[in-house]
């Protein structure tokens, strides 16, 4: 009878929730960073109940995987002034 009770999706909201703040206390006492379990198996229960929640996630994946360049924009020789509404862009 036990084992049907933790089997329930109920047991299974609670221990990702007591997983979670075992996670936030042990973070907070040890200073550590990334992404928690609980997290992590919250996203999985959301992805199996709300389908539209895995594109959510492939987009989260999708854009942690794009570098930002910091380079991209207006060449460096090329200088843009906001305040007074001039660019000055100088070719080759």
């Amino acid at each position: 009878m036990g084992f049907l009770v933790a089997m329930t999706l109920p047991a299974l909201v609670l221990a990702l929730t007591v997983l979670g703040i075992w996670e936030i206390l042990r973070t907070k006492r040890r200073g550590g960073g990334g992404t928690a379990m609980a997290s992590t198996g919250f996203d999985i229960l959301q992805e199996a109940l709300y389908p539209s929640k895995k594109h959510e996630i492939e987009q989260r994946e999708h854009e942690s995987l794009m570098a930002e360049e910091d380079a991209e924009g207006a060449p460096p020789r090329s200088r843009i002034d906001l305040s007074a509404g001039t660019a000055h862009i100088r070719l080759g």
